[in-house]
């Protein structure tokens, strides 16, 4: 059983909807194993109320931070007061903490998590990143960091893809000024022709939604990433799978990152393999 007492630390996972989060039984049972007094605590808010959450959360004393999940990414970089290069960039937070000297801080860690599982997908072959082509799909908060960290990483081109056009297009400017080397355009959800197509809508979060990209085309060197969590082996994956393509699960990133939070609240040097032999995603 899971105790709290006065003395733990909470750690609130804010989202809407909030149930498909898989953070609070990760790092839950983390935390019950290294008799850390500290515990994550989902909560459902609405994007209206959001901003006011976060600063009313952020002055309660025993709250260590803020897991933030769909859809306020975006939103979060206007409810904190410092934003980390790489959130400015993307344009979006997942993880609220404050600062040493009191304010609230926002960083975007979804990226970085994405890059490490990425690679250890890859395993020992070196990834042609200078010659690579890659489609992002979904410009929000996840597509957001996932774009930016490729493009970072030095990939030859990379496409984004939303219905929201316009948002779409902001991302695509914001990186190719940042990122000069990487040629950044907008594409479509259709997989043929490129190295990686990554997921990043919350299509797939229900056995029945419509696939979010078209696969028909697509090399069986292809690599297929999903970023949703709900559903460990989305349609997507199943499809990919079929078609002899390498596999990205969402859970991987959710591990990945997971050390990531850890430092930014005040536990540095975990390795991430302290979550995955957790076994619980």
């Amino acid at each position: 059983m899971l105790e709290i007492s006065g003395t733990t630390r909470i750690f609130p996972v804010i989202g809407w909807p909030v149930e498909q989060v898989k953070a609070p039984i990760l790092f839950n049972t983390y935390f019950k194993r290294h008799g850390i007094d500290a515990r994550l605590i989902p909560l459902k808010i609405a994007p209206g109320a959001y901003a006011a959450a976060v600063r009313m959360l952020m002055a309660v004393e025993n709250v260590g931070g803020i897991f933030v999940s769909i859809p306020h990414k975006p939103a979060s970089v206007g409810a904190v007061d410092v934003v980390s290069p790489r959130a400015a960039l993307a344009g979006a937070c997942n993880a609220i903490y404050k600062g040493p000297d009191g304010a609230i801080h926002g960083d975007l860690i979804d990226g970085e998590g994405f890059i490490r599982a990425f690679e250890r997908t890859c395993g020992d072959a070196a990834f042609p990143w200078q010659r690579a082509r890659a489609l992002v799909v979904g410009s929000g908060g996840v597509g957001c960091a996932v774009a930016a960290s490729l493009a970072a990483r030095g990939i030859a081109r990379l496409d984004v893809c939303d219905n929201r056009a316009d948002q779409a297009r902001a991302l695509r400017e914001r990186l190719q000024a940042a990122f000069p080397g990487t040629v950044v355009g907008i594409g479509l959800p259709v997989a043929e022709g490129y190295d990686v197509v990554v997921n990043c809508t919350p299509l797939g979060m229900h056995p029945d939604d419509p696939l979010p990209i078209d696969l028909r085309g697509a090399d069986a060197s292809c690599i297929v990433a999903d970023c949703g969590m709900k559903i460990e082996t989305t349609r997507l994956l199943q499809d990919a799978q079929a078609r002899g393509c390498r596999i990205q699960k969402g859970r991987e990133m959710m591990l990945e990152q997971s050390p990531l939070y850890l430092e930014l609240f005040g536990w540095p040097g975990v390795p991430a393999s302290d979550f995955r032999e957790l076994g619980v995603l």
